[in-house]
């Protein structure tokens, strides 16, 4: 290995375990501490990862928060954009956006994808380098939307949350989350909303997938 190379460790947050990869090639470590009890990982890791060692997390969708933002013309600052931000994720999820951290992928002219990770979690981070900390679908979209057609959507299924997406001549228009099992019926009101058809192409990733629905691997 390169003098000039940073190891780096894995941790993957899902819905009911976290594991640990580290960089020196041992064997995944299931942790003690359970997803959702921030302070229990924050006690738990420094007996596993020196301080300030190279972190590369992965969080599963059920502790994300998604929605789509769409800057008006008149906004012009970040700081007004991050304003406008923080009051769209407490309209719809009505929570104080200060308990979060909010990311969006700035752009104007487009919905921009925003995504809320609590902000406690990050603090039972803080002490490590971090060098990715991105939720699972996040990743996976990334992985596979140059491979994917123009217009489609996807249901993402993982931990009992479906989080569903919908994209037009490669554009998001639409990402929900659910709990509910009828994907079609919001689909296909959510389409009705935006004056859109139903696309041919829907694919599935995770259990209880309709017959009607593509199956579609993602590999995190």
């Amino acid at each position: 290995m390169s003098l000039w190379q940073v190891e780096k460790n894995h941790l993957n947050i899902g819905g009911q375990e976290i594991w640990l990869s580290r960089a020196d090639g041992s064997a995944p470590h299931k942790l003690a501490a359970k997803p959702g009890d921030w302070q229990a990982l924050r006690e738990e890791l420094p007996g596993l990862l020196t301080t300030k060692a190279a972190l590369i997390v992965v969080v599963a969708d059920c502790w994300v928060r998604y929605f789509l933002l769409e800057l008006p013309e008149e906004i012009s600052s970040l700081n007004d954009s991050f304003l406008l931000l923080n009051a769209r994720f407490e309209n719809l999820y009505g929570q104080a956006a200060a308990d979060w951290a909010i990311q969006a992928d700035w752009h104007k002219g487009e919905p921009m994808l925003a995504c809320a990770l609590p902000r406690s979690l990050l603090q039972a981070l803080e002490m490590y380098a971090l060098r990715s900390l991105v939720p699972q679908l996040v990743t996976v979209w990334r992985q596979q939307c140059a491979s994917l057609p123009p217009t489609g959507a996807w249901c993402f299924v993982q931990d009992g949350i479906s989080t569903l997406l919908y994209w037009q001549q490669g554009v998001l228009r639409l990402v929900r989350q659910l709990r509910c099992d009828d994907v079609d019926a919001l689909l296909s009101l959510e389409l009705l909303r935006l004056g859109e058809q139903l696309p041919a192409d829907r694919f599935w990733t995770g259990d209880a997938r309709p017959s009607h629905w593509l199956a579609r691997k993602a590999a995190v």
